[in-house]
């Protein structure tokens, strides 16, 4: 299997020419990833690792400027220790994304990205008397994308994103989520759609 994925990926770079995902105007990509932090659930109760993925998309209006803006989504959770039950959310997030020009690396686009949104929480066995699902989710990243063809490459950020998946009434010092994610990295696969 591994030798199928290595012959086709070869077969594409030769069929295409090797370049950057260069920012041209009403550039868009369409990224699917992997997400891993940590994850915690109130002041007394241990979290365990937050894990999810997510897919976004984000549209280069104009190359000159880099701006770019997208949405993303997924699913993404992590377990309480204490009872081993597990809260997950879907998180809808607006991405605004600076995509500089004047770092010219070959095959490579670099950005910086700030999101806000919010994550409807769901929830395994139970939640705590007085918790509420949903919270707000923000996050800065870094990131970037290296260009195996015109069409695809390899997508990673790093950064803080937090995701507030529980409220809870009784816990006033947690106000944007008692039981909350932080994601610290993400990887995965870029595709150029135009």
């Amino acid at each position: 299997m591994r030798k199928l994925i290595f012959v086709i990926l070869l077969s594409i770079s030769f069929i295409e020419s090797v370049t950057a995902m260069e920012q041209s105007p009403n550039t868009v990509f369409l990224n699917t990833t992997f997400n891993i932090g940590s994850f915690s659930a109130g002041e007394y109760d241990s979290g365990s690792v937050f894990l999810g993925g997510s897919l976004s998309a984000d549209w280069i209006p104009n190359g000159k400027i880099g701006l770019a803006y997208g949405i993303e989504t997924g699913l993404l959770g992590g377990k309480k220790q204490t009872d081993n039950s597990i809260i997950l959310g879907i998180p809808v997030i607006f991405r605004l994304g600076w995509h500089p020009s004047f770092i010219n690396i070959e095959n490579t686009d670099l950005f910086i990205l700030a999101k806000i949104g919010w994550g409807f929480g769901l929830w395994g066995s139970h939640l705590d008397n007085g918790s509420t699902p949903g919270g707000i989710v923000c996050g800065i990243n870094i990131g970037g994308c290296y260009a195996f063809t015109r069409l695809i490459g390899v997508y990673a950020e790093t950064g803080y994103n937090y995701y507030g998946l529980a409220r809870n009434d009784n816990y006033p010092e947690y106000p944007l989520g008692y039981g909350s994610g932080k994601i610290y990295v993400t990887v995965g696969v870029s595709i150029r759609l135009n």
